[in-house]
């Protein structure tokens, strides 16, 4: 939690710094905070829930399991695949590209967001 943003202080680049959070850890980055985001509606189908998605999350498993969904997880980074499931409609993005390719027609929420004004989201968690 310290060292990354010494190292910022010290002058080194951002894209220079490069680090690994384990289980839902937190870095300060030092990055601008995003403009909010208009809500945004995501549909966990087998679930039965639609809920508003608003950017406060960092990542769609980490707003999932805040709203009480169970969603089998390993990794948090991308690297697993574990959480891996249908994107049923909708567009989802990654801030970086993950480790684990998902299958055509899958998402990986544990490092996903909805695409702004992409318009509902769905999926089969």
């Amino acid at each position: 939690d310290s060292l990354v943003p010494a190292l910022r202080d010290w002058g080194v680049a951002a894209s220079d710094i490069h680090f690994e959070a384990f289980g839902p850890a937190s870095v300060d980055t030092g990055a601008p905070q995003a403009e909010a985001e208009p809500p945004q509606a995501v549909e966990f189908r087998r679930s039965g829930r639609t809920l508003q998605w608003t950017g406060t999350d960092a990542t769609l498993l980490d707003f999932a399991e805040r709203e009480g969904i169970v969603v089998e997880s390993g990794c948090r980074s991308g690297g697993c695949g574990t959480c891996q499931t249908r994107l049923l409609g909708g567009a989802l993005r990654y801030a970086s590209a993950p480790d684990f390719t998902p299958e055509a027609g899958c998402c990986l929420p544990c490092v996903g967001q909805p695409e702004p004004n992409a318009g509902a989201l769905a999926l089969e968690l």
